[in-house]
């Protein structure tokens, strides 16, 4: 994106009262014939932008945007104090498969090794905060086998399904990514502090779109989804209901055409309410099924060219084989 707009520009809209994202990445979209230069310049690509579109957008006073200048200038020295990486879109450092996605962020604060963000391929792995037993067991050896096979686990730190894809990782000697809802000066939840220090110490990192000092709110968990998706080539569903946030990462994987997963629970567990999500994707063509090695091995192999859904918006299945089960869904089965 070579917008002109530099971080620091970013930074201040952003801190500005009336200016949000949306607004901001539409100005990045802007092809300009010079940088802004100075507060005054920001304001007047404001005015302009406003012009253009009919759009009736409050403009910010100077002081307003001064104001604003100082707070952004706070965020990236606070940043800097807590070892937190501000990687704005203007930036090559800005990840790749994050810019064409449907509402793309346009900062990013990392906490830890940030060339997990570019190791390919990445695998989001999730589910529901209340799994059943074998969701548990799933997640966390799932991952595990992922990991062994050189794949990055993406997922959220929640407690439960997110928990154990992290910790199964780990376990395996690899790298995982934990994507927040709040600023990266503390670690929600808080029971899962360790959890993200043992990431930190193990060559992972910590990834958020807000930046330091900003607490969770309710629809930064949504926005957060779309972020996990977007930096995954695939996703993996563990377990969920019909609603919730898995769902919504789940539609965020299909919309961002990315190849979409679902466990199949072994009979015992079919009528759990948590797998109620995953049997409708599957049943819906959206996700294909995961409950054996060859599925496993299918999975994977659609890394080396993920296709997108196609005009029916369906996922082909792969193969029906059973064969060979994996570990967590054979000892789950009776």
């Amino acid at each position: 994106m070579q917008s002109g707009i530099k971080t620091l520009d970013i930074l201040t809209l952003l801190s500005t009262p009336g200016i949000g994202r949306r607004t901001v990445q539409q100005l990045l979209e802007t092809e300009l014939k010079s940088s802004p230069s100075s507060l005054q310049d920001l304001r007047d690509l404001l005015v302009e932008r406003a012009s253009l579109n009919g759009h009736r957008m409050r403009i910010p006073t100077s002081l307003e945007l001064e104001a604003a200048y100082v707070l952004a200038e706070r965020v990236l020295e606070s940043s800097h104090d807590l070892g937190v990486q501000v990687i704005g879109s203007d930036t090559q450092m800005f990840p790749r498969q994050l810019r064409d996605i449907p509402d793309p962020p346009v900062m990013l604060y990392v906490r830890g090794n940030v060339q997990c963000l570019y190791r390919e391929p990445a695998v989001a792995v999730i589910g529901t905060r209340e799994p059943s037993q074998f969701g548990l067991s799933a997640a966390e050896k799932l991952s595990a086998t992922l990991a062994a096979q050189q794949f990055v686990i993406v997922s959220g730190l929640a407690i439960g399904c997110d928990a154990a894809a992290h910790t199964g990782c780990l376990n395996a000697g690899g790298q995982t990514v934990a994507v927040l809802a709040h600023g990266l000066d503390h670690v929600y939840p808080s029971k899962n502090r360790d959890l993200a220090d043992r990431i930190l110490d193990s060559g992972g990192c910590l990834v958020s779109e807000y930046a330091p000092g900003t607490r969770p709110r309710g629809n930064f968990f949504v926005e957060r989804d779309r972020l996990q998706s977007g930096l995954s080539a695939g996703v993996i569903v563990i377990e969920t209901d019909l609603r919730g946030g898995t769902m919504h990462t789940a539609q965020f994987c299909i919309d961002q055409h990315r190849l979409l997963a679902c466990v199949v629970h072994p009979p015992k567990f079919a009528t759990h309410e948590k797998a109620r999500g995953n049997q409708m994707l599957i049943a819906e063509g959206k996700a294909m099924p995961l409950s054996s090695r060859a599925d496993i091995d299918s999975f994977v192999a659609r890394f080396q060219n993920v296709p997108k859904l196609n005009e029916s918006g369906q996922v082909k299945g792969p193969s029906t084989k059973r064969s060979e089960q994996l570990s967590f869904f054979s000892e789950w089965a009776s």
